[in-house]
This record gives structure tokens, sequence and C-alpha cells, in this order.
């Protein structure tokens, strides 16, 4: 392969950042090193020996001006690509073709283009340069000026007749996707006023299929990204504004079902959320999991940010904020998980956040987590504390751990003193305390779990049920115990002091318990 540098091959450094946009990459075919053949004039210009080039040039005979290298570039090529206007100048003048491609599939109006230089471009097109000059993927000038903020460059290339629509092989993406993509809302502004399809489409990944084997989730990215899906994903909120007011179908999703809010609110773009709804995006319209934009929200504000360059979100709008937009705009805080979702924001999400499966709520998320400013909205519109995930977890369980784990990414860093606050939030709103799960558990078990000493007594003084066992017979002292099920080890951390407390609680030795409580939850009611 070429060294970076020793040819023109920005267009097929273009063509790789494309793939990186839209989540692949084009396989390259192997290049063949070719016999070098004698090109002074070429040799010259790639050393940028412009001396040696303009004599060459005025001497007669005159060296053929079109002479290639083996791999096809033309001095013209290099005279573009070093930017020197005045050899692209006498080049052009001494019949240089504009229309070269060398091997690359590059052309000089696509070198041009890529560095953005008008005058050249202007030079270029002026000797008969085919404004389109797609590469070997069709790829065009324009597609390739319009991720940059070079406005004027690329108005030159509209006026001269640029297709604003035309799509590369490779995706089927457009100009308007890439200045979407890399927001520019200058170019995405130029290119819509230019009748730019703004419900244009990229095309759709037909995998052969999303599930493997592994435990983790394989969902492969499906494509079908339309401009506004490409800035909600970038975070552009200037270029969905745009674009929303061109007439972008605000609802229009990815094949998987993701709205350009809920890819928005995934992404913690929430300043870009807030544009949509503005714009009367469907705050209600879940995804292929059955992810609502208000479970997205719910689930990104209390995020870890390991793993994630993008935490914490640098919007002026925040995840709470957003929240309380989604609510005062009509979401429903009831609609539940269809599918355990790919939850991707770590790296170690092997088998973790298993609780949060087919039913979860953004309620029961928040839960989770300790989330009180989140669970506090969500009450408030509504979110009802009965409701349970397809294992019978309830959000009073989810605050006391029911169900989680240590290697669990949401509510990972939650602390007893607001488990306590969520579960008497919960309990004020009238959650079921001797709710069980399908193993037979009570929020008791979860807490005692954890060893959240206070939480078990603030269950306890709300009169949960001390002696409930679950499906093995384990009451939740056994739990605290850490009791076997018959392979040799605890199947919990034993916390004696806690089995200590609940045995203490069973015999009835602990008449203070309220006032223990109220002290433990710093005087929460």
């Amino acid at each position: 392969m070429p060294r970076a540098g020793s040819r023109p091959f920005s267009v097929l450094l273009a063509a790789l950042s494309l793939a990186t946009v839209t989540g692949f990459a084009h396989a390259a075919k192997p290049v063949v090193e070719p016999v070098e053949r004698p090109a002074p004039l070429v040799i010259a210009a790639r050393n940028k020996d412009w001396s040696t080039v303009h004599s060459l040039l005025a001497t007669r005979p005159r060296p053929d001006v079109n002479q290639r290298t083996a791999d096809g570039t033309t001095a013209l090529h290099w005279a573009v690509y070093h930017n020197d206007v005045e050899t692209v100048r006498r080049l052009l003048a001494a019949g240089a073709d504009p229309n070269a491609r060398n091997d690359y599939g590059s052309t000089p109006l696509a070198e041009a283009a890529m560095l953005g230089n008008v005058e050249v471009i202007r030079r270029l097109l002026d000797a008969g340069a085919d404004v389109e000059s797609p590469n070997a993927d069709g790829q065009t000038a324009l597609m390739l000026l319009a991720r940059t903020s070079n406005v004027e460059a690329a108005r030159l290339l509209i006026r001269r007749g640029a297709n604003v629509n035309a799509r590369e092989a490779w995706r089927g993406q457009t100009a308007l996707m890439w200045a979407a993509a890399e927001a520019q809302p200058a170019m995405v502004k130029l290119l819509v006023e230019h009748g730019a399809d703004v419900n244009a489409r990229s095309l759709v990944n037909e995998w052969e299929r999303q599930v493997t084997a592994e435990p983790r989730h394989q969902a492969r990215p499906s494509g079908g990204f339309t401009p506004l899906l490409y800035a909600a994903r970038k975070g552009c909120a200037e270029c969905a504004e745009i674009l929303a007011q061109a007439g972008a179908d605000v609802n229009l999703t990815d094949p998987d079902g993701v709205t350009p809010l809920l890819l928005a609110t995934l992404n913690l773009n929430f300043d870009t959320a807030a544009v949509l709804i503005r714009h009367g995006a469907d705050v209600n319209k879940w995804d292929l999991w059955g992810r609502s934009p208000l479970y997205a929200a719910v689930d990104m504000n209390t995020l870890p940010t390991g793993g994630r360059a993008d935490r914490p979100s640098r919007d002026r709008t925040t995840s709470l904020e957003l929240i309380e937009m989604l609510l005062e705009a009509g979401a429903n805080p009831n609609l539940q998980l269809k599918l355990f979702p790919p939850y991707r924001s770590l790296r170690d999400d092997r088998g973790a956040d298993m609780m949060l499966t087919v039913g979860t709520t953004p309620l029961i998320r928040a839960a989770k987590a300790g989330d009180i400013p989140a669970m506090k909205l969500l009450l408030e519109h509504g979110a009802r504390v009965d409701i349970t995930t397809a294992n019978g977890i309830t959000p009073l369980m989810a605050a006391a751990g029911n169900g989680s784990s240590k290697i669990d990414t949401r509510g990972r860093y939650k602390t007893e003193e607001q488990a306590i606050e969520a579960v008497q939030l919960l309990l004020t709103a009238g959650a079921d305390i001797n709710a069980r799960d399908r193993n037979g558990q009570t929020a008791l078990h979860g807490a005692a779990s954890w060893g959240w000493n206070g939480v078990v007594k603030l269950l306890a003084a709300n009169g949960i049920d001390l002696m409930a066992a679950d499906r093995q017979g384990r009451t939740a002292a056994d739990i605290a115990k850490g009791v076997s099920t018959g392979s040799g080890r605890a199947s919990f951390d034993p916390h004696p002091e806690t089995e200590a407390l609940l045995r203490s609680l069973m015999a009835g030795r602990s008449p203070s318990i309220a006032q223990d409580v109220r002290q433990t939850a710093g005087g929460t009611e």
C-alpha cells in the first residue's frame, strides 16, 4: 500500500471516513505495487519541485502533460494536492486532463474538494472537469465538501450542476447525510435550500442474523439512516432545527424503530432531543426493544461514566430537564420494555443489568439507581408503583436491591441512603410492601442481600413480613447469612450484622425500631 503522502490518497481516506460515520468499513482490495515508468513531470510535481515543472512545461518539444506514474497519477493530481494554484493554471493551459483518474479513483476535482480551494475548483470546472467526479464507490466531489464548512466551494459545485441528491454506491448516502453526520449546519442549510431530500434514507443492512450464542447482545447496525437520524446521533441541534423546519419527518425511524428523539437521547444529545420535542416528535414511540425516549432519558440520568467518553453530556439541557420535558409533552411513564435492550455503555456488560429486562418501566429503572429526582417526577406524572418486570420485580424491590448484582452498570454507585429514600418514597406512594417476585422474594430479601440495615429497619417499621420465605425456603435472615443452595458455597455475601438484626426483629426483641428508622433515614417521612 502507498505511504501517507506518497500519492494522492485523500479520496480513499474520505471513503473510509464515510464508513466510520455509518459504522461499516469497506473491505479494501489488495493493491499490487506496479512497476514505475518514467514520468519526470509527475515526479517533479510530487516533490513540489515547481521550478522543474515550469521548466518542463516551457521546453520544446514539451513532455506529455498527461504522463502518469505507475499508479495512474498525473502532475495535475499533485499540483492540486499540494494546493499550488499557479502550477494548476499552467498545467491546464498546457492541456492537462482535468478528469484524469488514478488507480485509487482520485480525480483532480476530488482532491480539490478535499482541500476546499475554491480557486482551484473553479479552474478545474472551467477546464471541463466533471462536476460530480465520483470515485469508485460513487462518492462525489460535493459529498467530500459536504462534511466541511466550506459553503462557498459547495455553492460553486451546485451552481455548476452538482446533483445534491446523488448517492454513493457503498452505503447509499447523500451529501446531506454527510453534512448532518459531521455537524455542519451551514452546509445542511445550503443543501436543503437547493432541494436536498430531507427524508432520504441510506441503505438498510440485511444481516443474516442478529443474535448469536454468545451471551451478550450481538445486534449489528441496521443502517437506513435519514439526515435527521445522523444529526440526532451527532448531536447537531442546529442541523436538526434546519431539517425539521424544511419538512423532515421527525418520527421517521431506522429499521429497528429508533426515532431521532430516542437516538439523540441515547447519545446524550439532550439539546437536540429538546429541539425534536418542540417540533412534535412522538414522545411515546418505542423501538424494537420497547425503549421509549422517557426510558432512555431516565437511563442516561444515572449512567456511570466508565467507558463513555461523552459522559457527562456537554449540552445545556440536562437529562433531568429532558425527563421533565418529555413528561410535560405527554410521555407515558408506564411504558414497559418489550425485550432485554442492548446495554452497551460500558465495557463490562457481559451478563450485567439482567434485572432490567422485559416489563421494566422508567420508574423501575430509576428506583434501581436510587434516582430520587427522577422518581419524584415520574410519580408526579402518574407512574404506577405496582407494575412489575417479567420476573416480578416491582419498583420497591428494585429500590431495595432485588435482582441487582455487583457487576451491574445501572445503579452501580447507589448508596444505602439513596435506597432508604427511594423505598420511603415508594411506600408513601402506595407500594405493596409484601409483594413477591417470581422467586418468592420480597423487598426485604433484596435489602438483606446487600446488608442494608437501614432499609431493613424501614421495611420492618412499615409492616413487611419478616418470616416470608422464597421458593427455596429462605427468609431474609437466611439471605443475610449467605445460605447455600447446595452448591457448596454461599449464594450471597454474608452480612452478619444484618442477619443478627433480622433475627432480633423476628424474635420481637427490637421495640424501638420505629425510632431507629427515623434516625437512619434522617427523619425521612
